[in-house]
C-alpha cells in the first residue's frame, strides 16, 4: 500500500500525540514521585551530617523531641549522633529506595503515627513515611516537609537493611 501525503500527514499527527501523551504521562510520575525523591536526598543529608560537619548541619534535618528544646545545640547534636550512629548508612538507604513502601505517615504506620508526631510537635497528617521489612527487621522512616525541606523527626534500622541475612 503506497502512502499519500495525506496518510502520511495522518501518521506524523498521530505520532505527535503519542509523544505528546507520553511525555505528559512521564511528567506526571516525575511529579507524584518527587516526595519519595526528596525524602530520600534528605536521608542521605542526614547520613553525611552525622559522619562530619557542624553541629548546626546536622540538626537542620531533623525535627527534634520537644524534650530535646532545652538543651544546647552541641548537647542536642551529641545526643543526636550518638542515637543515630547506628541506625542509617548509604548501603541501607539504598536499600529502602529501592524496596521501601512510601506514602502518608497515617497510611504507612497507622498505629504509631499519632504518638510519633505528638512526640515531633507535628500533625501526623502533615507527614510521610517510608517502611521497609527485610532478614526480620523493620525499618522506619518518617518525614515533614517545612518549605522547601523535609525534616526528618524518626529514623529506625536503616542500617541493617544492608546487612546480610543473619548478619
Amino acid at each position: 500500500m503506497k502512502l499519500t501525503p495525506m496518510r502520511k500527514s495522518i501518521l506524523i499527527l498521530l505520532a505527535c500525540v503519542v509523544v505528546v501523551a507520553g511525555g505528559v504521562v512521564a511528567w506526571r510520575y516525575w511529579q507524584k514521585t518527587e516526595p519519595r525523591r526528596a525524602a530520600i536526598r534528605s536521608l542521605g543529608k542526614l547520613d553525611a551530617a552525622l559522619r562530619a560537619g557542624p553541629a548546626t548541619n546536622l540538626l537542620e534535618q531533623l525535627l527534634l523531641p520537644q524534650a530535646l528544646a532545652t538543651k544546647t545545640v552541641d548537647e542536642q547534636a551529641d545526643f543526636v549522633r550518638k542515637a543515630l550512629a547506628d541506625e542509617v548508612s548509604s548501603e541501607g538507604i539504598k536499600v529502602l529506595q529501592k524496596e521501601g513502601q512510601f506514602g502518608p505517615l497515617m497510611a504507612i504506620f497507622p498505629a504509631e503515627a499519632e504518638r510519633w508526631a505528638t512526640q515531633a510537635g507535628v500533625k501526623a497528617d502533615d507527614c510521610v513515611a517510608f517502611l521497609a521489612e527485610r532478614n526480620g527487621i523493620r525499618a522506619e522512616v518518617v518525614l515533614m516537609r517545612q518549605g522547601d525541606a523535609w525534616r526528618i523527626l524518626r529514623v529506625n534500622n536503616i542500617k541493617q537493611l544492608a546487612l546480610p541475612p543473619g548478619g
